[in-house]
């Protein structure tokens, strides 16, 4: 189709500067990479193209976009690899894809997607930078929902988990990535709310979750908040399979007994690690927070297995000042409403904090 050549004429120049820029002969630093990045970000995310019905052969938005990033993309492949640790051109190319992929509409971008997918992967493997998973979580967010991608999607995802796991091995490696464990988390809690039955039911659902136990160690209050994220997305995905009955459907029985299993096998670790939370042995950085809290992950379990919550919590909770303890065992034990449960967790822990600092 005709593309207006007032676009062209913004168009030609950035791409003519990213072909300079990509060449192997280039000496370009990263901060000249980030700018012609950012211009064509710019045109991408604020281009408007009037759709005359007088003129059918005129090319429309979409079709614009994409045929810019076809044209950009060995380009903007050759960019990423000569600076592959770079955070801010890891950052900018990654934004550069958001706007992209979300300009253009996830149907029109398709052709591009395995291509990204690709990139994405190649590129944290080398980078171990936060911006490829966050990209990772938005390709998720506008794919998910579409069955004919969940393979793609799942592989993505162990792709990432792999390398996020071959790093973050210690309490001290999660403690240098801090925002690594945070965008980890929240694309897994992306996959387990947009496309959950391939993670569910795969052997990576227990290896997430003991990850997630050392994540939520960590003083550092965004990384805390995406690991609490998906921890409260998984557990409220299990109870919303329970309570559903026998309306699920084979795939849906299936992720219901797979999450049954995986918190049966590495629920107690978690919730010993909530209930030192509570005692403030451990961040609590995020009581009773929307998306993501720990009150919103032991009020889930506690709908979901009381009995099991009962058994694991109790031990750690010894060390709690008794009239405190009973009454949120109470809380517990009754299945209160969330917002009963909510300021039952607040007062819980404002008591455990007292008396901490009258042991001072």
């Amino acid at each position: 189709r005709e593309e207006p050549s007032i676009i062209n004429h913004l168009a030609q120049p950035i791409v003519n500067s990213l072909k300079a820029i990509s060449s192997p002969q280039s000496v370009a630093s990263p901060k000249q990479i980030s700018a012609e990045l950012c211009r064509l970000t710019v045109l991408v995310q604020h281009l408007r193209l009037p759709r005359p019905p007088s003129q059918p052969g005129i090319m429309n938005r979409s079709e614009f976009i994409l045929g810019l990033m076809r044209e950009a993309w060995p380009m903007l492949d050759a960019v990423s690899q000569k600076y592959p640790r770079d955070f801010n051109c890891g950052e900018k190319l990654c934004r550069l894809h958001k706007h992209s992929l979300r300009e253009c509409g996830p149907v029109h971008y398709a052709p591009l997607l395995e291509s990204l997918v690709e990139q994405t992967v190649k590129n944290f493997g080398l980078s171990l930078s936060s911006p490829y998973l966050y990209l990772a979580s938005i390709i998720v967010s506008e794919y998910g929902r579409n069955a004919a991608h969940s393979k793609l999607l799942y592989d993505m995802v162990a792709s990432l988990a792999s390398a996020v796991f071959n790093t973050l091995r210690t309490t001290d490696d999660f403690t240098a990535h801090p925002d690594v464990v945070e965008e980890f988390f929240f694309m897994a809690g992306r996959m387990i709310n947009y496309c959950p039955s391939p993670l569910v039911q795969s052997p990576l659902l227990n290896s997430l979750l003991q990850c997630a136990a050392l994540g939520m160690k960590l003083y550092h209050r965004d990384a805390n908040r995406g690991t609490l994220n998906f921890l409260e997305s998984t557990v409220s995905y299990s109870l919303k399979l329970r309570l559903s009955g026998p309306s699920l459907d084979a795939n849906g029985q299936a992720d219901m007994a797979a999450l049954e299993r995986a918190i049966l096998a590495e629920g107690q670790p978690l919730v010993i690690n909530l209930a030192q939370s509570l005692l403030g042995d451990l961040p609590a950085y995020r009581l009773d927070s929307g998306s993501g809290s720990i009150a919103g992950v032991l009020f889930y379990l506690n709908q979901l297995c009381p009995d099991l919550l009962m058994q694991w919590i109790q031990p750690p909770l010894t060390t709690a000042p008794e009239h405190a303890k009973s009454a949120f065992l109470v809380a517990l034990h009754n299945r209160v409403a969330r917002e009963e449960f909510n300021s039952s967790v607040r007062r819980f822990t404002a008591v455990c904090e007292r008396s901490r600092k009258r042991k001072i």
